[in-house]
């Protein structure tokens, strides 16, 4: 017995500028000029109005029979998309459900034989192999105690298995729900692709497509991974004018791949093993910290919210084995907000108004240096010149093995560092780098 689902949606194509934004990303511990992106004309789908019809064996069902029969176990999700019975049997032989969905009467005048318990059970047939769909076959497993636990970032992607409207759960990568683009914390389509690299980049703005169509053949659809976890797929070939392009390539199949630069095969990889970054939250209230999408739209858009008395791990590659930028080594950047501000507002654009995201008062970044000095290099710094906000609380590095350690003082709004962490040196506006040993645990503590 089957039901079918069907979905009918009316839209209409609204053409909106797509506004350049503007931040910075740290390159070897400083924060390159802001860079202006161009202004492109986007077509993104309007409103749609979505009518959802129920059939059983080609009858209309109504939505109530079938909320209680998926409740009451008569009724389940198979693995086709189309819900059934629960019962691989015989009708006459079913046992029967507290709540019973009614058919509508046969139009014959004789009714139908009925079906009795003789009837010999179909012999179990083997079901043909499904044509991959736009429903990702595996279960995700996402970290779910702050110490990187992500069983799912180990597995290898099947390229070309999946369509590119739909978010590949199951491979360690995070759907992103908020930004409205089906999961993909980002999608870039590249108008000029030559051999001097990617321009003329059209960025999807937030909100388009709820249903990950905008993840459409010729784009670049970026998605994040938990920490401490960095994207391992992106483009080699990467903008003409120092732009940065992230994610799975979709094909011209409609089917996604990782994209023809890729550190390995898996969708997520983990940093640095010669330094561990941690974060604590002494604070009475959630702090979320957000790591940008980079390479690729390098908004601050992967999520990270600490609960009071939580510790948490944070991404720290490593610079000889990650994303280059202009043949220059890169570290992972984070946006810390103020106490209290809600993930949905701080890890997405903001606005000046509310002080988050991209607005957010201090930048955090690290990397380890296996190129040259075989040491890690933590800063903090303000979020100059995108705004003169100040953050409402202390960020203070603690641990072993840490030169010349950092603190941003939240009541007096300096950032400060010296020997044997007596922050005795202070600045009210330059930030302060640290340097890190071999072997050990850097912690930004957050306190009042």
């Amino acid at each position: 017995m089957k039901l079918l689902l069907v979905v009918t949606l009316a839209a209409v194509t609204v053409p909106i500028l797509a506004q350049p934004h503007h931040h910075a990303h740290a390159h070897l511990r400083r924060s390159v000029n802001k860079r202006e992106a161009a202004v492109a004309t986007v077509y993104y789908p309007g409103p749609v109005q979505t009518v959802v019809v129920y059939e059983l064996d080609g009858h209309p069902i109504s939505e109530e029979d079938v909320r209680q029969g998926i409740q009451n176990g008569t009724l389940v999700w198979g693995n086709d998309g189309i819900l059934s019975s629960s019962i691989a049997m015989p009708v006459a032989t079913a046992p029967p459900g507290p709540v019973t969905i009614q058919e509508p009467e046969p139009t014959q005048a004789t009714p139908a034989p009925e079906e009795t318990s003789s009837v010999a059970p179909a012999p179990n047939q083997p079901e043909p192999e499904p044509e991959p769909s736009s429903a990702p076959l595996p279960s995700p497993s996402q970290p779910d105690d702050h110490h990187g636990d992500c069983a799912d970032c180990d597995k290898e992607f099947p390229n070309n298995k999946y369509f590119c409207d739909s978010f590949p759960l199951g491979y360690g990568a995070i759907p992103l729900i908020n930004e409205g683009l089906g999961g993909w914390s980002g999608i870039q389509d590249p108008q000029h692709r030559q051999s001097d690299g990617f321009d003329e980049i059209v960025t999807v703005p937030k909100g388009s497509c709820a249903d990950g169509t905008c993840c459409s053949p010729g784009t670049f659809c970026s998605y994040g991974c938990p920490n401490p976890y960095l994207k391992m797929s992106f483009p080699k070939m990467q903008g003409r004018t120092k732009q940065s392009v992230g994610g799975l390539y979709c094909n011209e199949n409609g089917k996604l791949q990782m994209a023809e630069g890729s550190l390995g095969k898996t969708l997520c990889g983990k940093g640095s093993e010669h330094m561990v970054v941690k974060v604590r939250n002494d604070l009475p209230d959630p702090v979320s910290i957000c790591r940008t999408d980079y390479p690729g739209t390098e908004s601050m858009t992967i999520p990270l919210t600490v609960s009071p008395g939580e510790t948490a791990e944070l991404a720290n590659p490593n610079q000889g084995g990650y994303y280059f930028w202009d043949d220059k080594p890169t570290s992972a950047q984070y946006y810390i907000n103020n106490k209290g501000v809600p993930e949905k507002d701080a890890c997405t654009w903001g606005s000046s108004d509310k002080t988050a995201g991209n607005w957010a008062p201090l930048n955090f970044g690290t990397s380890w240096d296996d190129i040259n000095m075989n040491m890690g290099f933590p800063s903090l710094a303000p979020n100059n010149p995108t705004t003169d906000a100040k953050l409402d609380f202390t960020v203070t590095f603690t641990g072993d093995g840490i030169q010349n350690a950092c603190r941003y003082n939240g009541h007096t709004k300096k950032f400060c560092q010296g020997p044997a962490n007596d922050y005795s040196q202070c600045d009210n506006a330059a930030g302060c780098t640290a340097a890190v040993k071999a072997g050990n645990t850097l912690t930004l503590v957050f306190t009042e």
